[in-house]
């Protein structure tokens, strides 16, 4: 077996491992999916809102996707573990370090930005929604699945949003991208920022400054360590 072989089924070896934990994690999560979908309720709680099922098998297929969903958030970080095990071999020199820390702060921010929707943007967001046309005479059924789905969407959404900045620091540290120029496109990037909070929540400025403020301190926290780091980088290669 040559050298390109042994790397397809070492490849071959981590995908089936990862199926293989997705599939023990979902399946587990459908066993406690009625918990589970519960706890995806407290957000709507508050307001009183029953949410039904409009078909025999609804129910069925809005808990399967809640386990599809779980198992692949609880498979996510040990997806990006055995990526890096995969890819650690062919890394040199500080690329260790830095491999070693996206592996950590991915997972972390997804999962933070992911808690934060649930918590506090969430809310707001049903809130508007069950406001919205209040005393037009029109009752409001909602779905399990269409309110999952919607919860999910938001939680993905956000959770996706809050890698931006990390995105952008390594584009700093890479030398892709100057600090100074992403300073001079500031207000562009502010722009893009809040157009995208905009795009993802209803249409109330409480929610688009909810999700938009946040990103926005990340990204100036992203840009500041990025001119430290390339400050360290340029001192290292004069010495």
């Amino acid at each position: 077996m040559n050298e390109w072989e042994e790397h397809l089924e070492e490849l071959r070896r981590r995908v089936v491992v990862v199926l293989v934990v997705f599939f023990a994690a979902s399946a587990a999560a459908f066993v406690f999916s009625s918990h589970i979908a519960a706890f995806l309720m407290a957000p709507v709680a508050r307001f009183g809102v029953q949410l039904y099922t409009f078909a025999p098998t609804e129910k069925f297929m809005a808990y399967l996707y809640l386990s599809v969903w779980t198992g692949t958030l609880f498979t996510a970080p040990f997806f990006f573990l055995q990526t890096a095990l995969f890819l650690w071999p062919a890394l040199r020199g500080d690329e260790y370090r830095w491999a070693a820390a996206v592996l950590f702060v991915v997972p972390s921010l997804f999962t933070l930005g992911a808690a934060l929707c649930y918590r506090f943007l969430a809310p707001v967001v049903f809130g508007f929604l069950l406001s919205f046309g209040a005393g037009d005479g029109i009752a409001s059924l909602w779905g399990l699945r269409e309110y999952l789905g919607l919860l999910f969407d938001l939680m993905l959404a956000v959770g996706l949003l809050l890698q931006m900045p990390l995105a952008l620091l390594v584009l700093i540290v890479a030398g892709v991208v100057s600090p100074r120029r992403v300073a001079r496109c500031r207000p562009h990037i502010v722009l893009v920022i809040f157009l995208l909070a905009a795009v993802l929540t209803p249409p109330d400025v409480i929610s688009q400054v909810m999700l938009g403020v946040p990103v926005y301190l990340l990204f100036e926290g992203a840009l500041f360590l990025g001119r430290i780091l390339r400050v360290r980088s340029a001192d290292d290669e004069v010495k």
